[in-house]
């Protein structure tokens, strides 16, 4: 294969879009059902209602997602574990900010297991934001809250300062 080929062809498009250009309009059979998408949200279990960041996360990714006509019943597991994650991750910043991703030992500096776990929860968060299908929009929607705006308004900014953050 050459440099800058790609296999498998284009990327299917979504199914509104499907039926909207009619790509199955001469064999119908083949149409796939229309997952619905909900307009009410889904309950948050309780480890999540026990946290007051993962609660402000778990409702702010539900309104993008609603937004984005995005949110589906059925994502209620993938929700839960996309929210504890991001919390952990966010936590993790927190604790490199305050003590450093790397410390000294006998034989040099190695990195801490604050800066270790981010690593694994960052590759595990990015693929998460793709199983809920988050675009890069949505993504800077769902950046720390310093950079997202100077007034710290929405609940996650405030409860990021509380816990030291900010």
């Amino acid at each position: 294969m050459q440099e800058g080929e790609r296999m498998g062809g284009s990327k299917p498009l979504r199914q509104e879009c499907q039926q909207r250009e009619g790509t199955n309009r001469l064999h119908p059979e083949r149409r796939k059902e229309i997952v619905p998408t909900t307009d009410k949200r889904p309950e948050p279990p309780l480890l999540v209602q026990s946290d007051d960041l993962c609660l402000a996360l778990w409702n702010e990714t539900c309104d993008m997602l609603q937004s984005m006509r995005f949110l589906v019943a059925e994502d209620r597991q993938v929700l839960e574990a996309y929210v504890l994650n991001y919390r952990e991750l966010l936590v993790c910043a927190d604790e490199m900010r305050q003590q450093g991703a790397t410390a000294e030992t006998l034989t040099g500096s190695k990195s801490t297991g604050a800066a270790q776990n981010w690593s694994k929860f960052m590759a595990l968060h990015l693929k998460l934001l793709n199983e809920l299908g988050l675009t890069p929009s949505a993504r800077a929607k769902l950046a720390p809250p310093e950079s997202r705006s100077k007034n710290e308004n929405n609940s996650v900014g405030k409860l990021i300062k509380k816990l030291g953050g900010g």
